[in-house]
């Protein structure tokens, strides 16, 4: 994968925990872990083929610690290296993987092989892309087993370390889950018995059977607690009772006539220990976490030193065996629920889904997705602290709105869902949370919301594939009708399908150099001289056919590709103007494309430094050509950066114009020297309406002191008109149509001979 970043030695940072800045500190950064701290850190490794990302991630991590510990870093450069340090190093918590490496699709076809072949189910994985306007592709989402998908350009400081931690604190929690599982298996080959009680009772009940039977009496006895938080006045309770006692249970203590039974629970609770008497035995089984609880056992005999011993190793057992259970209890509730907004999660949603399939409701359901509008935006210049507050809200609000039998949770950051009858998720009832404002620290904020819906009979799956559908629609309705809810239909996962599978298609054409330019020329229309040509990219795929630009060139632009494939146009199309002018064309000049997404690009000055000296050729005979886009965008910093392309000596065209937003605003302050007039209006110039706008933007054009010219010219009187109106130029299939290399020669010998 080629660099997007300058290719000098310096190391790139961040500045003021935002800008991606150059610096001189050469110097090795650190892997972020003392000497002293070794064995307590996260370790993340760095799969990307460019240096300057991992030097680029180290520095900006340097001595960062998450959740109270250091990072540390290992580094790999292509696939093989990332796989053999997930062999070998253990307990790799976060995987920063780019998505382009040796292949295309490097880091994609990894995840399979680290969740499947390596079993790292817990390890997070975010990918990684060096290309700008990267949006995450859907079925990339739905197709592999990632956590995160993010662009390099948008990995602040700030950015990169909230993903890491985000990552890290996920992967803190499986691995917490795991430990204890394994802590659970070891404690169930001594008390198997116990561990099959459901809940801290049941269990509690077990206890008293096993110490009498380890002890060899009658189970007799109760377990007493208290609480962590209880006052010390309050009275103490009876949890679980055998034999003679069994009337006491959820009973207090004071309940109890037996006057040396309780007073040595008491002792035991007081003073947090074993308490042995000739009448029995009660044993402290508490925790800091858990509380105080003690059992006690009555017995005939007093009890051996071997036996008090034996007890001392079983109460420590017993005590992390409840321990345990109480924290299994607290996973339980927390995997199902989300602890910020007190929702059912994402799990708990698929089962909720998944239990309604199974049943077979003849009611018909649906599910909705509900987005909030800007709310990153807002979670940035007002605090976190700010959007847990709003995020509350909002979550209260749609609970209240939608009550049984609907299901409301949160499945995402500001994300909410609500299940329940189609008749109750309508486009009114979804969008009535949210018209009155909401007060969060004694101010009002007023939210909107984009919503997606899916009804479940459309769903071919369960309960995932539903949310994933659900998904479809929200990210749909946020790029096109933002502000609105939005119903699902087929043709959108068809869609989203067909547009990955032409990226992945077009990335592997572009790696494999089976993409080519054709050049179209330019002539002079007062004696249609050849003034230069323009170079225009085409693909045929393995199947033979054309696929129009007009299909994968939105893609590139959408998916970050066009930098690199911008690159390649303008170097193969500087490397044929070089050869043209040996061949004798010493004044002709070659146009070449250039996107909005190439000019926004933050290394489009070294770029085209660079690709001009590799051919030694004048700048002033390269013409980029730009459409009215640019005013989309940010028209100040476009207009800045056209000003420093103009001063580096390139010639600037404006294309297709007459199409866009703003042309007469923005048109004096372009720094450009002609105007294109699009195709769309030269096919209409045999027409009065048409031939007057051409008319207009000849005159236009000479009004401004630019040249003109008229592209898609296709017939012959279109020519003659534009000749009489004063257009300089033309270009299209009437005078010479596209054409690859070698035939664009072979036309201009023989224009040659023909003289």
């Amino acid at each position: 994968m080629s660099s997007d970043f300058s290719q000098d030695k310096d190391l790139f940072a961040f500045k003021d925990d935002e800008q991606l800045i150059f610096v001189t500190d050469t110097g090795s950064p650190g892997s972020g872990a003392s000497r002293d701290d070794e064995r307590h850190v996260w370790r993340v490794l760095i799969a990307d083929d460019e240096q300057d990302v991992h030097d680029a991630t180290h520095f900006a991590l340097r001595d960062t610690k998450i959740l109270g510990r250091a990072l540390e870093f290992h580094d790999a450069y292509n696939s093989d290296q990332t796989v053999e340090i997930l062999r070998t190093v253990p307990d790799i918590a976060v995987v920063l993987l780019d998505v382009v490496m040796e292949t295309a699709n490097a880091g994609l076809d990894l995840v399979p092989v680290i969740r499947e072949q390596l079993k790292l189910r817990d390890l997070r994985i975010i990918l990684r892309t060096g290309e700008p306007n990267q949006a995450p592709e859907i079925d990339v989402i739905r197709d592999y087993d990632i956590n995160d998908y993010k662009l390099k350009s948008d990995l602040t400081k700030k950015k990169l370390y909230a993903s890491l931690t985000s990552a890290v604190r996920s992967y803190k929690q499986l691995r917490t889950i795991e430990n204890s599982k394994k802590g659970l298996d070891m404690i169930l080959r001594a008390s198997s018995e116990l561990l099959t009680q459901a809940g801290l009772n049941n269990f509690s009940q077990g206890v008293i059977i096993h110490i009498a039977a380890l002890l060899g009496v009658p189970p007799e006895g109760v377990i007493c607690v208290r609480r962590r938080d209880q006052p010390a006045e309050e009275d103490l309770m009876i949890i679980a009772a055998a034999g003679d006692f069994c009337s006491l249970v959820d009973r207090p203590l004071s309940a109890m006539s037996q006057t040396v039974t309780s007073h040595l629970l008491r002792e035991s609770l007081d003073n947090r220990c074993n308490v042995f008497h000739k009448h029995g035995v009660a044993l402290y089984l508490g925790s800091h976490s858990r509380g105080d609880m003690s059992c006690y056992i009555a017995s005939i005999a007093p009890i051996s030193e071997v036996d008090q011993g034996l007890l001392e190793i079983f109460c420590g057992n017993i005590a992390l065996c409840a321990d345990n259970i109480s924290f299994l209890d607290r996973l339980k509730n927390y995997a199902f629920t989300d602890t910020l907004v007190g929702l059912p999660n994402r799990n708990s949603l698929e089962e909720v889904i998944n239990r309604f399939i199974d049943e077979g409701s003849d009611v018909p359901y649906s599910l909705a997705l509900i987005d909030i509008d800007n709310f990153a935006e807002i979670n940035a210049v007002l605090g976190q602290e700010y959007g847990d507050q709003l995020l509350r809200a909002a979550a209260d609000r749609v609970k209240a709105r939608f009550y049984q039998p609907n299901t409301v949770a949160r499945v995402g950051g500001d994300t909410f869902a609500v299940f329940g009858p189609s008749s109750h998720i309508q486009k009114k009832s979804l969008l009535q949370p949210f018209v009155n404002p909401f007060q969060i620290g004694g101010e009002l904020q007023l939210l909107s919301i984009t919503a997606g819906i899916v009804p479940i009979t459309e769903i071919q799956g369960r309960g995932s594939e539903a949310i994933k559908d659900a998904s479809i629609v929200l990210k749909q309705a946020k790029s096109q009708n933002r502000g609105q809810v939005v119903m699902f239909h087929h043709k959108m996962v068809e869609e989203a399908r067909e547009r990955l599978d032409l990226l992945k298609n077009l990335r592997s054409a572009f790696e494999l150099n089976q993409l080519f330019l054709v050049f179209q020329p330019k002539l002079k229309l007062s004696d249609l001289s050849v003034t230069g040509f323009e170079a225009l990219i085409r693909w045929r795929n393995s199947n033979g056919r054309f696929i129009s630009p007009a299909e994968f060139i939105p893609l590139a632009e959408q998916s970050g590709l066009i930098i690199r494939m911008g690159e390649w146009i303008l170097r193969n199309a500087i490397a044929e103007l070089a050869l043209l002018r040996a061949k004798g064309y010493m004044n002709a000049s070659m146009a070449v494309n250039l996107s909005v997404a190439q000019l926004e690009h933050a290394d489009i000055l070294e770029m085209l430094q660079r690709v001009i000296g590799e051919n030694n050729i004048d700048p002033s005979f390269i013409e980029l050509e730009i459409t009215e886009s640019i005013a989309m965008g940010d028209i100040d910093a476009n207009l800045k950066r056209l000003e420093q392309i103009r001063d580096m000596g390139f010639k600037l065209s404006m294309d297709d114009f007459g199409t866009g937003f703003s042309s007469f605003t923005y048109l004096q302050k372009m720094p450009i020297n002609c105007l294109k007039i699009d195709r769309s209006f030269v096919n209409k110039s045999d027409t009065k309406s048409g031939r007057e706008i051409v008319e207009m933007i000849v005159q236009l054009g000479k009004t401004l002191g630019l040249n003109v010219i008229a592209e898609g010219v296709e017939e012959e009187i279109q020519g003659i008109l534009l000749k009489e109106m004063g257009c300089h130029e033309v270009q299209g299939f009437f005078y010479a149509k596209p054409m690859p290399r070698d035939q664009l020669h072979q036309w201009l010998a023989e224009r040659k001979n023909r003289g």
